[in-house]
């Protein structure tokens, strides 16, 4: 436009003819509509100048942005993948090529079901796409995949969400994966910490809970005053700490000829009550015995066929020797740490049997007279006050003798102290033979006795303590082979009556056999009550 107008104005100054000016002058307006032309569509020029410049700019932003997703898409560290309807890939980055070892081009088209190495996990996969589709909603799961080359299988955060291809309008799914399998792995390592913590806390209480029961059974038995308590604690703690087994403890008699069970716990027997010696190895052997399917060792006569389970044996050291087994049976196995624990128990037992026989032996000798074995007056005291307390409580009488060795001073200077001391135990052993099993004889000091009666009427303590006193003076009495001269006693009684103390019970049968004494001796006084 701009080049024709200036031509038209360069030929106003050419020499034309009248036909030429007439052409010239169309000429000149139409330079001078060009021109004006031009000056009024200069600025809208700038403009469409700048919108094209501008739309160019635009382009190559465009472009560079499609550049830059394009990158961030194929060089993330992630999986990244576009699918269609049916699921088939229409693009995969090179972190997913890369993890499945394949090129750009090998999976498109195909489905997860096609190149999974499961088909179940690729058909997976597709559910969890149609779930996408058909909601329209993205979907976030963990994701199982297992990868060619690797046994471990990895685990996927994955991310699918539907969009819309505004070219074709056709559905589209995408997908973003992250890698999350070492997180997983470390979250399994801290499961399996807890959980190994939880069972170790479990393995401290059972072994806290094991101390408290053996820590009772040592208390139990320090208290216990006869060896069938001792027995009890022992069987109540083994049915605690060995609810699933079966046992029982068996001491050998002190004939030494056989071996008895003294107490048992649990459901099943499976060992004889009585046997010999030599049918326990470990009572042979001094040592543990243990049979089972996983330890062969010798099979006990003691038990009852067939044999089946887990049998153990662990001999009770008592004085110095084996005195007894503990026996435990079970279904299975024992453990170590029940045979450990079964140990214990036998030990503890065997020293509780000691120190009972040790406390029993102490305990004898502090109620006994050392000379003729029977109770000494202390615990004729004692004893008295006890059965005085009965007698209030069931209406019984309650009887005592009183005897003194009539001219025992003589007979001692005669013969001598020694001599004196065999008829003083001979007259002890006669007073064992001649009273009931429940009776309780005393030696009260010197040559004075004190025999205590319960249950027993006047009428009768009147005929057995006058056969008593004819048994005393027949006895023949020996030193060696010389015969001693008979000896005779002289005898007080009384009765017990409601409210009376032990000192004046005592004094009543004193005074008795002292009136006996005075009035002839050898023979029976009873106290008579002057009040009355």
């Amino acid at each position: 436009m701009l080049f024709c107008g200036f031509h038209h104005l360069l030929a106003v100054f050419e020499p034309h003819s009248a036909m030429s000016l007439l052409h010239l002058a169309v000429l000149d307006l139409t330079a001078f509509i060009s021109l004006s032309a031009l000056i009024c569509l200069m600025p809208t020029a700038y403009q469409i100048l700048e919108a094209i410049a501008k739309s160019q700019e635009n382009s190559r932003e465009l472009q560079r942005s499609q550049q830059m997703q394009q990158l961030f898409l194929d060089q993330g560290p992630f999986v990244a993948y576009i699918k269609d309807e049916q699921s088939r890939i229409l693009y995969y980055n090179q972190e997913l090529q890369s993890r499945f070892s394949v090129d750009s081009q090998e999976w498109l088209g195909k489905t997860d079901s096609e190149f999974l190495p499961d088909p179940e996990e690729g058909r997976q996969v597709m559910e969890n796409d149609r779930v996408v589709l058909k909601t329209l909603r993205p979907l976030k799961l963990i994701e199982e995949v297992k990868i060619p080359g690797n046994d471990q299988p990895c685990y996927w955060l994955s991310f699918k969400f539907p969009f819309s291809d505004y070219a074709t309008g056709a559905n589209r799914i995408g997908g973003i994966s992250i890698d999350i399998t070492e997180s997983i792995e470390a979250q399994r390592s801290l499961t399996d910490l807890n959980r190994q913590l939880e069972e170790k806390t479990l393995e401290l209480e059972a072994k806290k809970q094991e101390l408290i029961y053996l820590s009772d059974m040592a208390d139990m038995l320090y208290s216990c005053e006869s060896e069938d308590e001792v027995y009890q604690v022992v069987t109540l703690t083994c049915s605690k700490l060995f609810p699933n087994m079966s046992g029982c403890i068996c001491i050998t008699a002190n004939s030494k000829n056989y071996v008895q069970m003294s107490s048992f716990w649990g459901d099943r027997r499976t060992n004889k009550e009585i046997f010999s010696q030599s049918d326990c190895w470990a009572l042979r052997r001094g040592k543990v015995n243990l049979l089972s399917s996983a330890n062969l060792g010798m099979m006990c006569n003691h038990l009852i066929r067939p044999v089946s389970g887990a049998h153990l044996c662990l001999p009770l050291f008592g004085k110095g020797e084996v005195v007894g087994i503990l026996y435990i049976y079970a279904l299975k196995e024992i453990s170590p740490e029940d045979q450990q624990i079964a140990e214990i128990i036998a030990r503890t037992l065997g020293f509780a049997l000691n120190n009972l026989s040790i406390k029993q032996r102490l305990t004898y000798d502090s109620l006994r007279d050392g000379m003729t074995q029977l109770f000494n007056q202390s615990y004729m005291e004692t004893i008295t006050e006890q059965r005085l307390a009965e007698a209030e409580r069931s209406g019984q009488p309650l009887s005592i003798i009183f005897l003194d060795i009539d001219n025992f001073k003589s007979y001692n200077s005669r013969y001598g102290h020694v001599t004196a001391n065999i008829v003083i135990q001979g007259l002890a052993k006669l007073l064992l033979k001649s009273i009931r099993s429940f009776d309780i004889p005393c030696r009260w000091g010197g040559e004075e006795f004190v025999i205590l009666m319960p249950n027993m009427t006047l009428e009768n303590l009147r005929k057995r303590v006058e056969q008593l006193r004819v048994d005393v003076e027949k006895m023949q009495l020996k030193d060696g082979d010389r015969i001693l001269e008979n000896i005779t006693a002289s005898f007080g009684i009384a009765v017990s009556e409601p409210g009376i103390t032990v000192k004046d019970l005592l004094n009543r049968a004193n005074q008795a056999m002292l009136e006996a004494k005075r009035t002839g001796k050898n023979q029976v006084r009873e106290y008579v009550n002057s009040c009355n």
